[in-house]
């Protein structure tokens, strides 16, 4: 299990031994339960009142308490994945072959300028995407601006667009801008043999249980299937890099 323990280490103001050592026992939960204090700590060449000074800041009552505790947490998290493969079955559906071709297509633009594009209740999902996709160290824009796309004066090399329908006229037009330039394009639609899929380079179609309902006034999960499309095909690009 892979751990991002950025956000832990800045609320509490950890060291970067205190960061090494809640490292270390994070990425040995079981075994560290054997192991005391002084053990830990020579292992990791730091003071057994480091460590217990870690447990301290970390708000448990002292290292035993703190082992036990993060131990219980992994635990619970390993537990939660198992179901992950429930919310996930669909994905079963994509072809092995376009997600690999998702794969390479970003690792090839990993240092390019990447463009994601969506409107109305796509708009947060390209947020999202966004967000995720700076985090992860790529280089993107969000924007449905046409004169952006028409010159490419930046010079983006891929653009990702997101619609229900994939005939959002706002959204289409920016794919057709961008496939004049010559961009790589990714799209994700929900509704098959749209104008957006026609200008793709790649094309994934997420199911829509509710085409007809075009104001989306009863529940649709389209949304929620492309943004656990997305994670999962940005968790393949980060374990392939």
């Amino acid at each position: 299990m892979k751990f991002d323990i950025y956000k832990i280490a800045d609320n509490y103001k950890l060291t970067e031994t205190e960061r090494q050592v809640l490292e270390y026992i994070l990425k040995n939960s079981d075994s560290v339960l054997n192991k005391g204090v002084r053990e830990v700590a020579n292992t990791n060449y730091t003071s057994a009142a480091t460590v217990i000074k870690l447990s301290k800041k970390m708000g448990y009552t002292g290292y035993t308490d703190m082992v036990y505790r993060l131990n219980f947490i992994i635990e619970n998290n390993k537990k939660n994945q198992e179901h992950t493969s429930e919310i996930t079955s669909f994905i079963a559906d994509i072809d092995k072959e376009s997600i690999e071709k998702f794969v390479s297509t970003l690792i090839k633009h990993k240092n390019d300028i990447i463009f994601i594009t969506a409107t109305g209740f796509s708009a947060p999902i390209a947020e999202f995407f966004w967000r995720k996709m700076l985090v992860l160290g790529f280089k993107c824009i969000k924007t449905n601006s046409y004169g952006v796309y028409d010159n490419n004066q930046i010079g983006g090399a891929l653009v990702i667009g997101i619609s229900k329908s994939g005939e959002t006229e706002s959204i289409t037009k920016v794919i057709d801008y961008a496939a004049a330039n010559k961009l790589d394009i990714i799209t994700f639609t929900g509704k098959p043999l749209n104008q957006m899929e026609k200008q793709s380079t790649l094309h994934f179609s997420i199911l829509d249980d509710k085409e007809l309902d075009d104001r989306n006034i009863t529940a649709n999960y389209f949304y929620a299937r492309v943004m656990i499309v997305m994670e999962y095909l940005l968790d393949k690009v980060i374990n392939k890099i």
